[in-house]
């Protein structure tokens, strides 16, 4: 269900009370595979290093949630029993499905074998640069947030009308700081990149093999891109941002307006997190507008109870090559 006031906010996953369980930093505590409290270390096989907020899907239970900046994460008999399946992924990683309770206490991610690849760099002659966005025509007129369970991806689809060659050197999208405590709005970002699949009109598979972590700092978010060497997709691409719960300190409460299907609306406060993204609607909005179920493990259309599409308003900025 979305909720409509300002803002429209992505109602996240159910947590099963992993309020403090969800983010754990602290030591493994060397617990036998066959108890059902046992913490996990997610690292990169490539790296051997720990896979900061990769996710964790419950397909039993259907929930996910995210491990910690240092790769850990705990599960309890709050949030599994035994023999359900649990699901891990990072952009750039093979998926590993283990059942719980886990056997190792280190789960080690491989990398997919694009990621290894040398990257083939476009030849760029000049300085000339440009943007692309998805933004029509007028402003900003919504906002995209979460409630306090974090775990939605947000994601527009900008077009590439041109066929424009070019390297990707920066990806850019706005927050709303108005009236949402500092501490709150700096609550970091997952950012992914993604193909568009023409056929299915829906995103694809990852344009950058790696997940980038932001903190906002301002209300306008920049993340530099440049030592990528990105290639501009020549239908455009997809860029995705994904909410996750980082801890209690970024939870606030907000007004919002909840409507029925009837029509009608009930005014209420939720316990909402982080920032909200500042987005566009209806004719406003070049491309498309996505939100993940990490239900269904897909992506669907984003639209509000109208049925006006939704998308978060989002820049790129590009160097032009021949």
């Amino acid at each position: 269900m979305i909720f409509e006031g300002e803002s429209y906010f992505f109602l996240g996953e159910k947590r099963l009370g992993m309020k403090s369980s969800c983010i754990i930093i602290g030591l493994w505590l060397g617990i036998s595979a066959g108890s059902l409290a046992q913490t996990i270390t997610i690292i990169s096989g490539h790296t051997r290093q720990p896979l900061p907020f990769a996710t964790i899907q419950n397909l039993n239970a259907q929930w996910a949630v995210v491990g910690s900046d240092k790769g850990l994460y705990s599960f309890s008999p709050d949030n599994s029993k035994p023999g359900d399946s649990i699901l891990i992924t990072y952009t750039g990683y093979e998926p590993q499905l283990l059942i719980h309770p886990v056997n190792q206490g280190t789960v080690i991610m491989k990398p997919m074998n694009g990621m290894l690849r040398p990257v083939e760099v476009l030849p760029c002659r000049g300085t000339k640069t440009g943007r692309l966005h998805n933004l029509k025509n007028g402003k900003s007129n919504t906002n995209l947030g979460s409630n306090e369970e974090a775990l939605a991806s947000w994601a527009a689809y900008i077009p590439n009308p041109q066929g424009a060659k070019g390297i990707i050197t920066s990806v850019g999208f706005s927050i709303s700081t108005k009236d949402i405590p500092a501490s709150a709005w700096k609550a970091p970002f997952k950012l992914k990149l993604l193909h568009f699949d023409a056929r299915t009109q829906l995103p694809s598979t990852p344009l950058l093999n790696k997940e980038i972590i932001v903190y906002p700092q301002s209300a306008k978010v920049v993340t530099d891109l440049s030592e990528e060497w990105l290639r501009l997709p020549e239908n455009g691409l997809v860029v995705a941002v994904d909410f996750f719960y980082a801890g209690e300190e970024y939870v606030y409460q907000w007004p919002v307006r909840q409507y029925k299907e009837d029509g009608s609306y009930v005014d209420t406060t939720m316990n909402t997190y982080g920032a909200k993204i500042k987005a566009i609607r209806g004719k406003t909005i070049t491309g498309k507008g996505f939100i993940y179920n990490y239900r269904k493990n897909e992506w669907h259309a984003l639209e509000s109870y109208t049925g006006e599409m939704l998308a978060p308003k989002m820049e790129i900025r590009i160097k032009y090559c021949e």
